[in-house]
C-alpha cells in the first residue's frame, strides 16, 4: 500500500529546493515571472507537499482541456455525475475553473494542500463561473458521488477539473486553462472533427503536450458507423502536422520533443450520441486500457506514480542546472574581478615605478643628519682633505647634472601623476572593453566617458609618510657608519636646491609614458636603460655612500605608492563603473549558496530508490 509521504529527509530537501530555487533565480538577475520557463519548475511547485491518500487510495487530479463544443461537459458528467449543461447551450464553465471532488473526501482532504497556489471557493452558484473578472488563481469546487462502487478498491480518488474554453473571445481563459496544467497528473485533451486543426486548438495542444505528465487525446462527436476509421484519419493528420510544425520540435522539461511526446499519447474516440455512455469511449489502439481504468482505475494509479517521479526528476534536473549555472556565474564574476584588478595593479606599478621622490629623500637625509650632528661631529677622524676631495667629486656630478636633462627629468609630482593617471584611465578602459567584450552595454562609450570624467574630478591620494619613516633608521645607521660625510651636509642642501625642492620627483619614463620601457623598474631600471639624468643622480648618491639607501627608498616608495594608486583606481574608476555591481551579484550568489543547493539535489538522488519504494510503484 502506498505511503502517505516521502521519507522525511527527502521531503525536507525538496522543501529546501522549493525555497531556494527562486532565490538562485533572482541572484542570477532574473525575474520571478521567468521561473515558469524553468523546465519542470511549475509542475514541481504545483505538486502538493506530500503524497495524498485516503483509505489506501491516491488522490489523482485530472484536467479536461479542449475547445468549446468538444464535449468536455459531457465527459465531466459521465465521470462525476454532476449534471452540468452539455450540448450546444452556453456552458456555465465559461470563465473559471471548477473541480469535482469525491464526496468521501469531504472534511478529510485539504484542498489548499492539493492545489497549492490556488484559492479554493465552494461552488454554490453556477453563475459565479461566468464571472470573467475573477483572478486566474480562483478555483471553485463541488463534491460528487463515486459512480463505480464495485471498482473502488483498485481505483484512485479522481479530482476532475474543468477549465474554461480557450478558443472563445475571452483571451484570459487561456491563462486560467494553462495555469491548471502544472497541477494535473493527467490531461484529457478533447477535440471534435470540425475544429481539431484550428490554429487555437493546435496551439493549446502544443501547450498541453509541453507540460502534461500524461496526455489522453479524445476525439468526440464522430459519425457512426465508421467512427474508428475517422478517428484514425484525424489522429494521423494531427501527427503529420506535429511532425512538420517547428513549434512541436521544441523540448519538454524531460528532454523529449513535444512532438515525440504526442506520438506516445493514448488516443480515444467516441461517437456522436444524444445519450453518451462511458463504455462508448473506446481506445484507438485495441491493446490500450479502457478509458475508465486509464482515468481513475489501476492504470491511472500507475500513471500517477510514473508521472510523480518524472516530474520530480525534471524539477531536480532543472534546479541542479540552475545551481551549476549560479556557481559558474559566480566564478566567472570573480575571475573578471581578478582580471580587472590585475590590470589596475599593472598600471599602478608602472605609475609608481615611473617616478621617484628624490627631493623628499634628500630632505629626509638632511633632517636625520642634522638631528644626529653633534654626535658624529665629535667622531670625525678623517683628514679634512679627504672630505674636501669627496666634496669636489660630488660637485663635479652636480655640474654634469646641470648640463644634462635636468629640466626633462624633474617634474612636479602632482602634475606628473595626474597626467599619468589620465593616461592610465584611457588604457584601463580600453583594456577592460577588450577583456569583457560580452559586456558591451556595461562598457559602452557613454558609460566609459562618464567614468573617466568622474575619476578626473577626484584628487589623487596623498602620499603617506610611511616609506620615509621606514628609512629613518637606515639613514641614522649611515650617519653613524660614515661620520665624515657629515661635513657634506651642505652639499646635500645644495642637491636639494638643485632638484628644486622636495615636491619634485625624477621622471623615470620621459620618453614612453607609463607603458614605456624606461622607468618600469624604478631608479635602477631607468639608469640601466640609459637615462643620463637618472644615472647622474644615482652616481651622486653612490659617491655619498647612499646608493643602498636610495635603492631601498625606491623600492619602498614604489610598493607604497602602488598600493595607494590601486586603491584610488578601484574606488573611483572600477567600483562605480562595474566592480560594485559584480560584487553585489557575487554576494547574492554566495547567499543563495549553490553548493548547498547541489548537495541537497544529490542527497535526494542518492535516496531515490527509497522514494520509489515509498511511492509503491510496481
Amino acid at each position: 500500500m502506498p505511503k502517505t509521504e516521502f521519507p522525511s529527509f527527502t521531503q525536507q530537501q525538496l522543501n529546501r529546493l522549493l525555497e531556494y530555487v527562486p532565490r538562485l533565480h533572482r541572484a542570477l538577475g532574473r525575474d520571478d515571472a521567468d521561473l515558469s520557463e524553468l523546465p519542470g519548475w511549475s509542475e514541481l511547485v504545483g505538486r502538493p507537499g506530500r503524497i495524498i491518500t485516503h483509505e489506501g487510495r491516491i488522490c489523482l487530479v485530472c484536467v479536461l482541456f479542449g475547445p468549446s463544443g468538444a464535449g468536455k461537459s459531457t465527459i465531466f458528467r459521465l465521470l462525476t455525475g454532476i449534471p452540468v449543461p452539455a450540448g450546444e447551450t452556453r456552458r456555465p464553465m465559461t470563465f473559471n475553473c471548477a473541480a469535482a471532488v469525491p464526496e468521501p473526501l469531504r472534511g478529510v482532504l485539504d484542498l489548499d494542500e492539493l492545489f497549492p497556489g490556488f484559492r479554493m471557493h465552494p461552488l454554490t452558484e453556477l453563475d459565479v463561473l461566468r464571472d470573467g473578472q475573477r483572478p486566474a488563481t480562483d478555483l471553485f469546487f463541488q463534491f460528487y458521488q463515486d459512480q463505480e462502487p464495485k471498482q473502488v478498491a483498485e481505483s484512485a480518488w479522481l479530482i476532475l477539473v474543468d477549465v474554461p474554453d480557450f478558443n472563445t473571445v475571452e483571451q484570459a481563459n487561456r491563462t486560467r486553462a494553462e495555469a491548471m496544467l502544472g497541477r494535473a497528473e493527467t490531461v484529457i485533451f478533447t477535440v471534435y472533427p470540425e475544429a481539431y486543426k484550428d490554429a487555437a486548438v493546435m496551439e493549446q495542444l502544443r501547450a498541453a503536450a509541453g507540460r502534461a505528465g500524461h496526455l489522453v487525446y479524445l476525439i468526440t462527436k464522430l459519425s457512426a458507423p465508421k467512427e474508428a476509421e475517422a478517428a484514425r484519419i484525424i489522429w494521423e493528420d494531427v501527427l503529420q502536422h506535429v511532425r512538420d510544425a517547428p513549434e512541436f520540435q521544441t523540448p519538454r522539461g524531460d528532454g523529449r520533443r513535444i512532438g515525440e511526446f504526442l506520438e506516445q499519447a493514448n488516443v480515444y474516440y467516441a461517437p456522436r450520441d444524444v445519450s453518451p455512455r462511458m463504455k462508448d469511449i473506446r481506445p484507438l489502439n485495441p491493446d490500450a486500457p479502457d478509458f475508465w481504468s486509464l482515468i481513475k482505475g489501476r492504470d491511472a494509479v500507475e500513471v500517477y506514480w510514473s508521472n510523480l517521479l518524472e516530474v520530480l526528476d525534471q524539477g531536480l534536473s532543472a534546479a541542479q542546472g540552475l545551481a551549476r549555472e549560479a556557481a559558474a556565474t559566480r566564478e566567472e564574476l570573480r575571475r573578471r574581478l581578478e582580471t580587472s584588478d590585475q590590470r589596475i595593479i599593472e598600471v599602478s606599478e608602472r605609475i609608481a615605478g615611473s617616478q621617484f621622490p628624490a627631493g623628499e629623500l634628500v630632505e629626509l637625509i638632511i633632517d636625520v643628519v642634522k638631528e644626529s650632528r653633534p654626535g658624529w661631529l665629535r667622531m670625525i677622524t678623517l683628514p679634512v682633505s679627504q672630505a674636501a676631495g669627496m666634496l669636489l667629486s660630488v660637485r663635479s656630478l652636480f655640474k654634469r647634472f646641470r648640463k644634462t636633462e635636468r629640466r626633462a627629468v624633474l617634474r612636479d609630482r602632482r602634475q606628473l601623476e595626474r597626467r599619468r593617471l589620465e593616461e592610465a584611465v584611457d588604457v584601463l578602459l580600453e583594456t577592460w572593453r577588450r577583456d569583457f567584450s560580452t559586456e558591451a552595454d556595461l562598457f559602452s562609450a557613454r558609460r566609459c566617458r562618464e567614468a573617466a570624467r568622474h575619476f578626473q574630478e577626484q584628487e589623487p591620494p596623498p602620499v603617506r609618510d610611511d616609506w620615509k619613516e621606514a628609512l629613518r633608521a637606515d639613514v641614522r645607521d649611515w650617519s653613524k657608519q660614515h661620520p665624515w660625510y657629515g661635513s657634506l651636509v651642505g652639499t646635500l642642501s645644495e642637491m636639494l636646491v638643485l632638484l628644486g625642492g622636495a615636491a619634485l620627483v625624477l621622471d623615470l619614463a620621459v620618453s614612453g609614458g607609463i607603458f614605456g620601457a624606461v622607468g618600469q623598474l624604478g631608479v635602477a631600471g631607468a639608469a640601466g636603460a640609459g637615462s643620463l639624468g637618472v644615472g647622474t643622480v644615482l652616481k651622486m648618491f653612490e659617491e655619498l655612500k647612499l646608493k643602498d639607501i636610495l635603492e631601498k627608498a625606491d623600492a619602498k616608495w614604489r610598493a607604497q605608492r602602488r598600493d595607494e594608486l590601486e586603491a584610488h583606481l578601484r574606488e573611483h574608476l572600477a567600483k562605480p563603473l562595474f566592480a560594485h555591481g559584480w560584487q553585489e551579484r557575487i554576494s547574492a550568489l554566495d547567499e543563495a549558496d549553490p553548493e548547498a543547493f547541489l548537495a541537497a539535489v544529490e542527497a535526494i538522488r542518492a535516496r531515490w530508490p527509497i522514494c520509489r519504494d515509498a511511492g509503491g510503484r510496481p
